[in-house]
């Protein structure tokens, strides 16, 4: 480890390898092979906020929920106030982000209303479209 380079930026190149063997291979793996350490691999997954694991919930209600009021989710980055306000906690947030764990009821309602979310909007989140081109 001590003659890995400090600062290294990320090219194209590596960037694209991460994110094609995520889920397949270990950080470590990925770090000898890209001549970076095991937490640089592991930071820069988190920065662009790919999933780590293979395990999801099957319909991400906060997704959903964040997607009706950003173009794109890296627009929105929750705060303290709204962990305060929310009552969700950094790595419950984070674990429903990612798909590790499914929002409860009441975390929806609270994510809704911090969000400025009317009932209507939240409501039709939820649902799902059979006729949904993307899905």
């Amino acid at each position: 480890m001590a003659n890995k380079r400090k600062n290294k930026r990320w090219s194209v190149e590596d960037a694209d390898y991460v994110h094609q063997h995520l889920g397949k291979v270990t950080f470590n793996t990925m770090a000898e092979h890209l001549d970076r350490t095991e937490m640089s691999v592991r930071l820069f997954v988190l920065r662009k906020k790919w999933p780590i694991s293979g395990y999801t919930v099957k319909r991400n209600l906060l997704i959903a929920l964040l997607k009706t009021r950003f173009k794109n989710l890296e627009d929105f980055t929750p705060s303290r106030a709204f962990y305060r306000e929310t009552g969700i906690g950094q790595r419950r947030y984070w674990d429903i982000y990612f798909g590790r764990k499914s929002i409860t009821g009441k975390e929806y309602a609270a994510v809704a209303d911090y969000l400025g979310v009317t009932v209507k909007e939240a409501i039709e989140s939820r649902q799902l479209s059979l006729f949904n081109e993307e899905e």
